[in-house]
């Protein structure tokens, strides 16, 4: 099952132009089986957009990209929301054993900007507290990817694949490949959990399927 698991649309965040309509119609063009919206810090978003989907039989999944000392983290299966600028990384994890959710470190080496406190390493102290890190990132560099797939490899992580998609183009370009079908977000939760996917470009996968 291919699934786009990093999306932003305008409905959740104001940086995204991506609409509704336009992210079902083109996802489905480009053969991807689901998407996962991850807005910024909340799923007002993501609710909305799930509710949007409910008619068309097309599967939506929840997700919330949030901010952290440590960098951002894409989180799977919370069932809060937090505050748009979390204290630490350590509330984080806190959230997510009470919630049953999973943590993955998104675009992991696009780099840390001031307000982070480990500028261009990547923080050690995630480790033991992550299913996986994000190694296909749409909107990121080539290197920024290969950079990232090399720490998944050093540190014995498994990749996963978003798009990170903001605007229509850039939907579907990086995905992850479940082994089963997923029919909600407690079976999302579960098959990252147990590490049954793996990242990929979507290009290269239609070009392996042909």
């Amino acid at each position: 099952m291919i699934v786009d698991l990093h999306i932003h649309t305008n409905l959740g965040s104001i940086c995204s132009q991506l609409g509704p309509d336009e992210l079902l119609e083109r996802a489905q063009q480009l053969g991807i089986d689901a998407v996962c919206v991850t807005e910024h810090h909340s799923h007002r978003g993501a609710n909305k957009m799930v509710e949007y989907a409910a008619g068309s039989g097309y599967p939506v999944f929840r997700g919330v990209e949030i901010y952290t000392e440590l960098g951002d983290m894409l989180v799977y299966g919370l069932k809060r929301e937090t505050r748009y600028h979390l204290t630490t990384f350590e509330e984080l994890v806190e959230m997510a054993e009470e919630d049953g959710a999973v943590i993955i470190p998104a675009h992991p080496c696009r780099g840390w900007g001031r307000q982070h406190r480990h500028p261009h390493i990547f923080p050690q102290e995630v480790l033991g507290h992550i299913v996986a890190i994000e190694t296909h990132n749409g909107a990121n560099t080539i290197r920024s990817n290969e950079a990232a797939a090399a720490i998944a490899e050093e540190f014995g992580l498994l990749g996963t694949g978003g798009s990170d998609a903001h605007a229509i183009w850039q939907v579907g370009k990086c995905v992850t490949v479940f082994e089963r079908e997923i029919a909600g977000e407690e079976e999302l939760v579960q098959e990252l959990r147990e590490g049954r996917f793996f990242p990929a470009y979507l290009e290269d996968l239609m070009k392996n399927a042909g």
